[in-house]
Order: C-alpha cells, then sequence, then structure tokens
C-alpha cells in the first residue's frame, strides 16, 4: 500500500469523526438548550403565579388584622345603636380597603330594635358614608352562612362570595368574628366587606402581564382563575362562569384524570402543576392555595407556549453549531491532509525506535512546522530514554543499597530491645513478655527492663512520627533509661531526666509518650510515672481495670516539667498489662478501630501468663486488621506478679 493512499485515508477518517463528535455535541446542546429555556419559562409562570397569590394573601391578610385591632373598640360602644353605628363608621374611615362592615347582634339583643337588628355602615363610589340598618324578616341574616359558620368555630371566618344586595349592592366576600360584650358574652358578629372587583382586576393585570411579551394565537392565551371551596369558580376570563359556574363542569366529553385531580388538589389546598386539556387545548396549570379563604388560584399555560421559547432558541443555536460545523470540518480536513503527508518521513525511524534501537538515525526535515517539531521531539525522547536507563540503572543500585542498610538499622534497633524470654529464668517471682513489630523497617516504639536489687524497673514509650528520625529517638531514650536506672530509683527523677535532655535541643519538635513503673518484687508495690502514655490494665481481678494515672505531658514537650509519681500495690497473681496506641488505634479495609473496649474484651478471656497475653492480642489485633496495611508500630509488654 503506498503512503499516500494511507495519508488520503486518515485525512478521511478525522474529518468523519470530528463530523460525528461535533453532530453528537450539536444533538446534546440542542436538547439541553430546549430543555432548560422550557424550564426556565415554566419557572417564570410559577413566580407569576406567586407573586399574584401572595398579593391577595397580603390583602386578606390586612382585612384580618385591621378588623381584630378595631373589634376591641367596637365592643366598648355596644350602649346604644347610635354607638354602634359610630363605632363601624370609624372602622370604616380607617379602613379604606374594606367597603363596607355591620354588626349582626342576637335576637332581640337591643329589644327596641326588634328581633333582628344588623347595623351597618357602607362607603358609596362618591366617598359618602351611608347608615343602613339592614337586618329584617327578608334580610334573615341569623341563617346566613358568615353568622352561623362564625359562631360555631368562634373564630375569625371568610364568607364564600355573594351579592349583597341590601348593603354594599357588589359581589363580596365577608371576614367574619364573633363579638362578645363587656362580660365576655357572644352577642353577634361582626363582619367586614371585601369587593370582589379587586381580585378581578388582580387577574386582569395577571392575564396583560403574562400575555404581554409571549407570541400566542386566538387559542393559546394564557390565563388565571380563583377556585371556591365548593368548586365553583370565583372569578373566571369568561365572566359566564364567574360564581355560577362548577370547575368538574368543563371536564370536556370524556373525564381526564389529570383534569379531575388538578380540581381535587386544588379544593384540598395542594399546590403544584399538571399538564391537562383545558377547553379542548393541551395546558400546563399551576395552582396555589390563597389559605385564608379557602380558595385556590390558577395559572393555564397552553404547552404551545410554554415549550415555543425553549424551541426557538435551541434552533438558532442548532444552526450556528450547523454553520460551525461545516467550517470546523473543512479546516480540519485541510489541516489533516497538510499534516500527515510529510509523515513518510518518520515512519521507517519510527518504526526502528518501536523495535528498541534509540539511537536509529533520524531523517533531516528542513521545513519549520510541526513535522520538524515531531521529528525534534523523536530525537530529545531517544536522548531522554538513553538517559532515564542511566539513571534507572543507578537508582535500583541505590535502592538496593539503601534498603540493605534499613534492614541493617532495623536489626540494629530490634537488638535494642529484650528479645530473650524468659529474661531471667532463675526468678520464679516474676513473669514478663514483650513484643515490637514495626509499622516501616524502622520505628519510634520501643520498651526495656532492667531488674536491679530485687526491683523491676521497666518502660514503654511511642515517639511521634515514623521512620528513622522516630528511630533514632527510640535509641536515645533506651539509652538514657538504662543509664539512669543504674543509679537512680525514683521513677519520677528518672522521668524527669529524661525530658530534660530531650526537650534541650529538639528543633524538630519531637515528643514520646513514656510510662515508667518500679515493681519491687518483695512487696508488690508498684511506684510508676506516666509521661502521657496510653493507661496500662491490671489483670487478675474479676474484670479488666485500668491503673489509675495522670496523663503529665510527654517527653520531650516541655523542660523542667514537675511529672508526678504514683503508687499502687499490686496482689500476687496480678498481670499488668502495656501497649502503645499502634494496638488501640489500628485500622482495618473500613478504617474502623480495634479500640480498648476490644483489648479489655480478649484480655478479659486469654490466658493468666505474660506470654499469651501478648500474643493474644496481637493475634486479635492481626485479625482485625486482615489485608490492611499496618498503620502504626506495635507494642506490648505484659508484666505479672506471681
Amino acid at each position: 500500500m503506498k503512503l499516500h493512499s494511507f495519508s488520503g485515508r486518515i485525512t478521511r477518517r478525522i474529518v468523519v469523526s470530528m463530523l460525528a463528535l461535533m453532530s453528537v455535541v450539536a444533538l446534546l446542546v440542542f436538547l439541553f438548550a430546549r430543555r432548560e429555556i422550557s424550564a426556565l419559562t415554566s419557572v417564570h409562570f410559577q413566580d407569576v403565579l406567586e407573586n399574584t397569590n401572595d398579593k391577595v394573601e397580603g390583602m386578606l391578610d390586612k382585612v384580618e388584622i385591621s378588623t381584630g385591632n378595631n373589634l376591641a373598640e367596637i365592643e366598648e360602644h355596644f350602649g346604644s345603636p347610635e354607638e354602634v353605628f359610630d363605632a363601624l363608621e370609624k372602622e370604616l374611615r380607617l379602613n379604606p380597603h374594606i367597603v363596607g362592615c355591620a354588626v349582626g347582634f342576637n335576637p332581640d339583643y337591643f329589644p327596641e330594635e326588634g328581633r333582628w337588628f344588623e347595623p351597618y355602615v357602607a362607603r358609596r363610589e362618591d366617598g359618602t358614608i351611608e347608615r343602613l340598618q339592614i337586618g329584617s324578616e327578608s334580610h334573615d341574616y341569623l341563617n346566613a352562612e358568615w353568622f352561623q359558620e362564625t359562631l360555631a368555630k368562634g373564630e375569625g371566618h371568610w364568607s364564600n362570595p355573594y351579592y349583597d344586595e341590601a348593603g354594599a349592592k357588589a359581589v363580596l366576600i365577608t371576614f367574619s368574628a364573633p363579638v362578645v360584650d363587656r362580660e365576655g358574652r357572644v352577642v353577634g358578629v361582626f363582619g367586614a366587606d371585601f369587593p370582589l372587583a379587586w381580585l378581578y382586576e388582580q387577574l386582569i393585570q395577571l392575564d396583560e402581564q403574562v400575555n404581554r411579551n409571549v407570541m400566542n394565537t386566538q387559542n393559546e392565551r394564557i390565563y388565571c382563575f380563583l377556585l371556591g371551596r365548593d368548586g365553583v369558580y370565583i372569578a373566571h376570563p369568561e365572566r359566564e362562569r364567574s360564581l355560577t359556574g362548577d370547575y368538574f363542569d368543563y371536564v370536556g366529553p370524556e373525564m381526564r384524570e389529570e383534569y379531575r385531580l388538578i380540581g381535587e388538589e386544588m379544593l384540598e389546598g395542594k399546590s403544584g402543576n399538571r399538564t391537562t386539556y383545558m377547553d379542548g387545548i393541551k395546558s400546563v396549570v399551576y395552582y396555589r392555595p390563597l389559605s385564608r379563604a379557602g380558595w385556590s388560584m390558577a395559572v393555564v399555560v397552553p404547552t404551545s407556549v410554554l415549550y415555543r421559547p425553549g424551541r426557538i432558541i435551541a434552533t438558532i443555536i442548532l444552526i450556528l453549531l450547523a454553520i460551525g460545523l461545516l467550517v470546523t470540518s473543512l479546516i480540519s480536513g485541510l489541516s489533516a491532509r497538510r499534516a500527515t503527508r510529510p509523515l513518510k518521513y518518520l515512519a521507517a525511524s519510527a518504526e526502528e525506535i518501536a523495535q528498541g534501537n534509540f539511537n536509529a538515525p533520524l531523517p533531516e526535515i528542513k521545513e519549520a512546522d510541526e513535522i520538524r517539531l515531531l521529528r525534534d521531539s523523536f530525537e530529545d525522547m531517544q536522548h531522554s530514554l538513553s538517559s532515564y536507563i542511566d539513571k534507572l540503572t543507578a537508582a535500583t543500585a541505590q535502592r538496593a543499597s539503601l534498603e540493605n542498610e534499613l534492614n541493617i538499622a532495623r536489626n540494629i534497633q530490634m537488638a535494642m530491645v529484650p528479645k530473650t524470654f524468659p529474661p531471667y529464668p532463675e526468678r520464679k517471682d516474676l513473669d514478663i513478655y514483650g513484643r515490637l513489630t514495626p509499622a516501616k523497617a524502622v520505628g519510634g516504639d520501643m520498651f526495656d527492663f532492667v531488674l536491679r536489687d530485687d526491683r523491676l524497673f521497666f518502660c514503654i514509650g511511642d515517639v511521634s512520627g515514623k521512620g528513622i528520625p522516630a528511630a533514632l529517638w527510640m535509641a536515645m531514650i533506651i539509652a538514657a533509661f538504662r543509664t539512669q536506672v543504674a543509679n537512680e530509683d525514683r521513677p519520677e527523677k528518672i522521668v524527669t531526666t529524661l525530658n530534660d535532655a530531650l526537650a534541650e535541643r529538639n528543633e524538630l519538635m519531637m515528643f514520646a509518650t513514656f510510662f515508667l513503673g518500679v515493681l519491687d518484687l518483695r512487696t508488690g508495690v508498684l511506684t510508676y510515672c506516666n509521661a502521657g502514655h496510653e493507661a496500662p490494665l491490671l489483670l487478675g481481678g474479676d474484670q479488666p481495670e485500668f491503673l489509675d494515672i495522670a496523663s503529665n505531658l510527654p517527653l520531650g514537650v516541655m523542660p523542667k516539667w514537675d511529672y508526678a509519681v504514683q503508687q499502687q500495690t499490686l496482689a500476687r497473681g496480678t498481670t499488668l498489662f502495656l501497649y502503645t496506641d499502634g494496638v488501640s488505634e489500628a485500622e482495618n479495609q473500613d478504617q474502623a478501630q480495634f479500640g480498648q473496649d476490644t483489648i479489655v474484651t480478649v484480655l478479659r478471656n486469654a490466658s493468666a501468663d505474660a506470654e499469651t497475653l501478648v500474643e493474644t492480642i496481637t493475634g486479635a489485633v492481626q485479625d482485625f486488621v486482615g489485608d490492611a496495611e499496618q498503620s502504626d508500630d506495635l507494642t506490648l509488654l505484659a508484666c505479672r506478679y506471681p
């Protein structure tokens, strides 16, 4: 096959691949843009509904608040009918948002006024205030819904819309509240009338607002309606439906499930949106309750209007992407042809390099273009590979030497801690066993013990950090411990000396937790000093228990620290079990810790001799950790006083 044909095929594949990739990207962008813009449009209509709903709720709330604020004053003026009229007129003048107010008294409350006495004060269109007594046998307010519901509930109540022929001569809704006399008896109902015309104006403003900038046709108009507690339209753009039409009468020839659910959820006071057919037009209905009045408000948006902005903008984006796709494909094709043409000069040399001949000669390319850079890169790669192999060989040798040195350091470190057990086979009054397992080649944990004058000096410690620095500190502590116990009996003095020596030149800010004990094998008296280490466990009673320790500061933190000394007498058969936090904080693959409670549980059922205790805890930790990497040094020391 000729190289010329190979270059052409590569060019075609690049162009086809780019066309396919960009086509997929264009389709995804189109779908995403249409969905997101439609979602934003939906959010817009929900905001419009919410704002109008809040405005209506605010006005109803204003009526309730003003009624509550003035009701007490009205109740103070029940001395005569005239005083009642005066109080009502004052209420009306202070609240311009209501068109009338009245008090419907219980039968014969004012005997001279007869059975029905309902003083009413109305605001007329010219601004004048008119006083009326509208209670009568023909206007029997005692059986009216607003009167009876208010007395039954004993609290404020919004009525259904109605036309008031006797008083305001308008379609109203009334907020009613019970009134009491000075003795606390309910004597009637106060009602404040709010014009329904205000609600119609809000719906008209809403229709104008949402339709102003929307491209729609005669059958695509967006509108709003109010639904009462009984399913009757309170307000609808088709006026003949208002106050007479029932929502469920307009389902259409067949009962649609979504339409019925919308009506039921609106009557239940729920919020939401659903897609259904409204008067034969597929629409999305957004609805929200007017909780104070028990009504529900809805905005009806034809789906064609809702999705049109997303389709238009997404189509524009798709067209622009298609143009960019064609231009990019043309440029990519030309560039690919030009880029692949000179590759034949490098084919043979690249094949030799691929076979391992890093010193293969490369052709000379005079043009200062990408192929020249590629050729130079091949040359640099040859030099880099040769240099890398040389360095890798040296690094491998160096690493082997370092690992050998670390193994030597580990052996030296492990030689510093006791490893011969039992250490004093001739002594029948002592059973001691210890074990140290570093997390790395070398570690910072340590333990040691010395027997002098029938007294056992023993210690355990944990240096902060790991590796060689911690190991050096560990070696310093062991050496200083052995030097001190040769001439000093007091544990607090030994710990203080160790602390001062370590803190004097502690430029690396390291520290070590440390516990030192002195057990008199003749009397069983244990004298000890703790420097921030884990509390040892005492075994031999009914249950393992922690030794009472003073925490103190760890070694190396602060010079001249006054370490407290403590003392406790051990009974025969008691075992003192010491460990570092690498045991209690050992983690498994789920990062759960072994914990002190588990240590206590294992020791409760373990054998009493020192070696068995240490090996039992070690095995339990290994079983718990499983395949997880050891995160810290493990050090255990058991000392039994037989």
